[in-house]
């Protein structure tokens, strides 16, 4: 191929990777947006991480003035950050079965998120203004049990999300095309270093305050720089 072959070879292939990145502007400004969401609604939200310490649960919930505002935040942006990685399976690979499961398991994490924050919208809140009178024993039995259903259902919620990374890096490297070799292995370690958190989280939840941060904030900031590459950035 000569000279002017190559330059031609060339200016096609970033012609195509600029109608790739046009094609997935839309998933990409869901993730990255929703992504942004989710962590301001993470930082503004109680820390808490067991589920079956109710007691605390009840102290943080009474002392904290923005919960129905931090959850819709929270809703709003779990919304919009699985919707755009869901979206992303025909960026990854339309083709391959491991990009159809991730697509299908982050639409589950989406379904499970829906009903833990509806759920926190609606019944705690009024279980918790009830907890404000003269206080029932019964009353806190069932908020405590809510609360260490949304909580636990969470981590699951989570840990689809994860695996649903782990399969995209799967399908990454059966695509064979557009990817290079770090950001597919990175794709998997990422977010089987996720996962293997949340596991490690349900038999030791008093390390989740040190154990999520360390395993699931790698594999989120991942998902952002998918968001990113899919929408705005040259596939090399």
């Amino acid at each position: 191929m000569g000279k002017y072959g190559k330059n031609r070879y060339k200016n096609s292939e970033g012609i195509f990777e600029k109608m790739v990145a046009k094609e997935f502007r839309i998933e990409s400004i869901s993730i990255i947006v929703g992504g942004f969401l989710v962590l301001i609604a993470t930082f503004l939200h109680p820390p808490l991480v067991d589920p079956y310490n109710g007691a605390k649960a009840i102290h943080q919930f009474s002392h904290c003035n923005i919960w129905m505002e931090d959850h819709v935040l929270m809703l709003c942006g779990i919304v919009c950050w699985l919707l755009g990685l869901a979206g992303c399976k025909p960026f990854i690979s339309s083709q391959h079965k491991a990009s159809t499961m991730a697509a299908a398991l982050c639409y589950i994490s989406l379904c499970l998120w829906i009903m833990i924050l509806t759920t926190e919208l609606t019944i705690l809140p009024v279980l918790g203004a009830e907890m404000k009178r003269p206080y029932d024993v019964y009353i806190a039995a069932v908020w405590k049990a809510a609360f260490s259903f949304g909580l636990l259902a969470g981590y699951f919620a989570v840990a689809c999300s994860w695996l649903a990374i782990i399969l995209y890096g799967c399908a990454m490297k059966k695509s064979g095309r557009r990817f290079s070799n770090w950001f597919t292995n990175g794709t998997i370690f990422f977010g089987l270093l996720g996962f293997i958190g949340i596991i490690v989280i349900c038999f030791s939840f008093h390390l989740g305050y040190v154990i999520l941060p360390l395993t699931s904030g790698p594999v989120f900031l991942w998902t952002m720089w998918l968001g990113y590459r899919a929408g705005f950035a040259n596939i090399r």
